[in-house]
């Protein structure tokens, strides 16, 4: 396993780099009952929510997003970090609650050394040896996205251009003009934006076409879910390769691995509950919390971000042992023949059958209804309504519909698009957030 790691990461010095990381995070993180009640002594939020110094930490009560989100943000700040504190961030408040983050300059700078532990830092230092141009298309403003994936590609030697997304200023024709222009190696995006931008210089400039996928080694993708059967799509279609990171503003941090999971650090203490936020333990599948057992400018305690995840021992070959994958926001879930669904789940057997653009789901009393945008290569609609119907277990109709009908993809997109399955049953249990 020793020669494949070493390959892997591109060279020993890598491998034993990692390992120093691993060994440094571990001492520096506290224990969990250690970082409540280092939250309750440095912060308002916590005295308010504990009432009384922590004893034992299964027995404290969650940190919801919904108080989170109301609250003051300098009540979330850790008195002893005031002075220290260099960058605010926010969710987008997608569900109508934008939870505030402080990061030290130092904290900010932690994506660095998650990139050098990554078994993927081999094929990022031979992308960045031979083309060192990186766009970086990632969302700039409150979420740290856009400036964390810049700041770690920057780290690496990347020559970047924090374009961003989402915003007046970066509009998908000015993307896809910095696309043709520098000719990157590297492409950071959700995976819509990046079909987006590239489709956009494919019917513009047809003739850079070639030349711009000639050079484009890596996507990497964030902060909107992105099933495995996707990223395989996105891959074999353009012949570059892609790479999904699961993570969030507040501060948790998923490490992909080649090994095709998403690994958990041993900075976190992740939790999982059930529908009635029973507590199932450290493995298991439901409602996801966390402590984030290092950050110390505002701290998270038991924080449930309420994803609906899946987490579990790992057997990777690079020695990461625990490993989650996330199926999208709890609240939207639905129940299918007794089985609890997530996006994940829809978009994993949707993208099995080909490249799409966007897509959306209805799920009816009768009928299942998918809508998708075609992209790519794919088959046929009666295949996949045949191969869907025996997948989810109710009779599913199938309609493939021009690229850029669901979201235009020549215009901002002024949201996240959350909202990808509908439950419209008579039986349905889905909850839609009223600000959505």
């Amino acid at each position: 396993m020793s020669g494949t790691m070493t390959e892997v990461y591109g060279g020993v010095w890598n491998r034993l780099r990692r390992d120093l990381f691993l060994v440094a995070m571990q001492l520096a993180a506290k224990t969990p009952l250690g970082m409540a009640r280092y939250a309750f002594e440095q912060t308002a939020f916590y005295r308010r929510l504990y009432g009384r110094p922590p004893a034992e930490f299964e027995s404290l009560p969650l940190t919801l997003k919904k108080e989170l989100g109301s609250a003051d943000p300098y009540d979330v700040l850790a008195d002893a970090m005031r002075d220290q504190v260099a960058l605010y961030g926010e969710t987008t408040g997608s569900t109508g609650y934008p939870t505030p983050s402080f990061f030290t300059t130092r904290e900010f700078h932690g994506g660095r050394a998650l990139a050098r532990i990554t078994p993927y830092i081999g094929l990022l230092d031979g992308i960045m040896a031979e083309n060192r141009a990186v766009v970086n298309g990632l969302t700039f403003g409150f979420t740290v996205a856009g400036m964390t994936f810049g700041d770690l590609l920057g780290s690496l030697g990347g020559v970047v251009a924090n374009v961003g997304t989402r915003s007046t200023i970066a509009t998908p024709e000015r993307m896809a003009r910095a696309l043709r222009r520098l000719r990157p190696a590297v492409l950071t995006g959700t995976p819509i934006d990046i079909l987006s931008w590239l489709r956009i210089v494919k019917e513009d400039t047809p003739d850079q076409y070639p030349g711009l996928l000639e050079h484009l080694k890596l996507t990497l993708s964030t902060a909107e879910l992105c099933a495995a059967s996707r990223s395989r799509a996105i891959s074999k279609e353009f012949g570059f390769k892609h790479i999904d990171v699961y993570a969030c503003v507040e501060g948790f941090f998923s490490l992909p691995c080649p090994c095709g999971e998403k690994h958990v650090l041993p900075i976190y203490h992740p939790e999982v509950f059930d529908e009635r936020l029973n507590r199932v333990g450290t493995r298991g599948e439901g409602r996801f919390a966390y402590t984030n057992l290092l950050k110390k400018s505002s701290p998270l305690v038991r924080y449930l971000l309420d994803d609906f995840v899946t987490i579990a021992d790992s057997a990777c070959p690079y020695g990461f042992t625990a490993s989650i994958e996330p199926h999208g926001r709890w609240e939207l879930t639905v129940v299918l023949n007794g089985r609890r669904m997530g996006v994940r789940h829809f978009e994993e057997a949707i993208f099995s059958h080909g490249l799409f653009g966007d897509y959306r789901v209805v799920i009816e009393d009768d009928r299942i209804r998918v809508t998708a945008e075609e992209y790519g290569a794919h088959d046929s609609r009666e295949t996949m309504a045949r191969a869907l119907s025996d997948v989810f277990g109710q009779r599913t109709e199938v309609e493939l519909v021009p690229f850029g009908t669901i979201t235009k993809y020549r215009e901002i997109r002024q949201s996240k698009p959350i909202l990808k399955i509908e439950d419209r049953r008579s039986t349905s249990t889905q909850v839609i957030p009223e600000y959505l």
